[in-house]
């Protein structure tokens, strides 16, 4: 058995440690607003500086408002990496949650989004659908299909909730009006995210028949 096949099977706790570390990376970031009081204002996002100081297209989704809004957040994404680790390596992992972020970041950007914003909530809905997609690809049963189409059918009527304004987070409170659209935009990003996942498996598949 080659290296590269022997390292396999720990890829998936090293994806879900990934996600643990960057939880924790959010909660201290929480805890530093406190200390340095200009946190918030200087790496939150907010479409008049982003061009001037791209890290905020990164560092607003890991920056939350209140107690509540990080554990829930944290959570969710530690969460939601576990149940679908086994498809990540941790380099593709990041890659996914690079283009989640920052393909929501600047679609908001180029969309004239003039609010600020902070969290993961972007983030973890990129995760859901992209987890769910890679779990509709790999299913060996017309059931796990279905739960998975589910899924998506629940997400979907989740967001059209949060359009027509039925529904809202109490995490949202304090935050934009339109969450709607961040949502939105992380579950375009996470389907972007797994085109391009696909689309790096194929070039891998295709070296290795070469």
């Amino acid at each position: 058995m080659s290296d590269s096949m022997s390292a396999r099977p720990s890829d998936p706790i090293q994806v879900i440690i990934c996600a643990l570390v960057l939880a924790a990376i959010a909660v201290w970031a929480y805890y530093f607003q406190f200390e340095y009081t200009n946190l918030l204002e200087e790496f939150d996002f907010s479409a008049e500086l982003v061009w001037q100081e791209p890290w905020r297209l990164l560092t607003a989704h890991f920056l939350h408002l209140t107690t509540m809004h990080w554990l829930l957040n944290g959570l969710g994404l530690v969460l939601l990496t576990g149940l679908f680790a086994r498809y990540f390596t941790v380099r593709t992992y990041l890659n996914a949650l690079i283009v989640i972020t920052i393909g929501s970041s600047v679609t908001l950007s180029l969309l004239g989004f003039e609010q600020r914003f902070v969290g993961l909530s972007i983030v973890n809905h990129g995760l859901l659908v992209m987890g769910v997609l890679l779990e509709i690809q790999a299913a060996s049963s017309s059931n796990q299909r279905k739960l998975m189409f589910f899924v998506l059918v629940f997400l979907a009527a989740k967001w059209l909730a949060e359009f027509f304004g039925i529904w809202q987070s109490f995490l949202a409170v304090g935050q934009v009006q339109h969450i709607w659209l961040l949502h939105g935009l992380g579950i375009l990003s996470g389907v972007l995210a797994w085109w391009l996942h696909n689309r790096r498996l194929a070039k891998l598949a295709q070296l290795e028949s070469d």
